[in-house]
């Protein structure tokens, strides 16, 4: 009898993790939908005809857009996802020496670009109930379109950065559910323009390192 309820109870031990799986495999794909607000933590010096410009900088304002994220579960522990967003508008301003008059940020061209980031998560919890998780991955700026302002042919140059991430899933229902996600992007981009009236070339290498905040409904299918 005592062999007969170790056997029972070790296959129960074997049974359970593969329905759990199982369940969660049904539906292992998923998006997350919702308003992502971007806060740009900006820096770099700025370089004028091959010469550095003493205490000069510039700034990206922050954004508010719909940010969605896709995404599919390896196992109920791992997932691998793709985020995206309506590409927002931002506008580039001189700091510092690059200010406008009484120390006004000068607004020096416009940037609508699409935050993209591949990452990985892992949900220590699974994937049912309340699902914390932990990720990291790399992300990449794309630019779509750049308007000059008080700067003229400006350019702008994406580089591959680094992503770090951290949030929480609730689940309503089999495929409906609420999130919340935090990620910190280290970005840079390389940014020149000349100067108005033929100027000399300015140069810079902005430090973005974005912190993305996100919050929905998500919904597997």
């Amino acid at each position: 009898m005592k062999k007969q309820s170790s056997r029972l109870l070790c296959a129960a031990a074997l049974v359970v993790p593969m329905l759990a799986a199982a369940q969660s495999n049904q539906h292992p794909y998923w998006i997350h939908l919702g308003p992502t607000f971007v806060q740009f933590e900006n820096g770099g010096d700025v370089t004028v005809g091959g010469a550095v410009v003493p205490n000069a900088s510039s700034r990206a304002t922050d954004n508010t857009t719909l940010g969605f994220e896709l995404g599919y579960d390896l196992t109920p522990q791992y997932s691998v996802r793709l985020t995206l967003g309506v590409p927002p508008t931002t506008n580039v301003e001189g700091t510092g020496n690059l200010s406008a008059t009484a120390g006004i940020p000068q607004p020096l061209a416009k940037v609508t670009y699409g935050p993209a980031v591949l990452s990985a998560t892992w949900h220590p919890l699974g994937r049912s109930g309340f699902s914390p998780y932990i990720g990291a991955g790399l992300n990449y700026p794309i630019i779509f379109k750049v308007e000059d302002q008080f700067l003229v042919n400006v350019h702008v140059q994406s580089k591959v950065g680094t992503a770090i991430q951290l949030g929480a899933d609730y689940t309503i229902d089999e495929k409906w559910g609420l999130f919340l996600d935090v990620k910190k992007l280290f970005a840079e981009v390389d940014v020149s323009a000349n100067l108005p009236g033929g100027g000399p070339a300015a140069t810079t290498t902005a430090k973005l390192n974005p912190l993305v905040i996100q919050a929905g409904v998500s919904y597997r299918f």
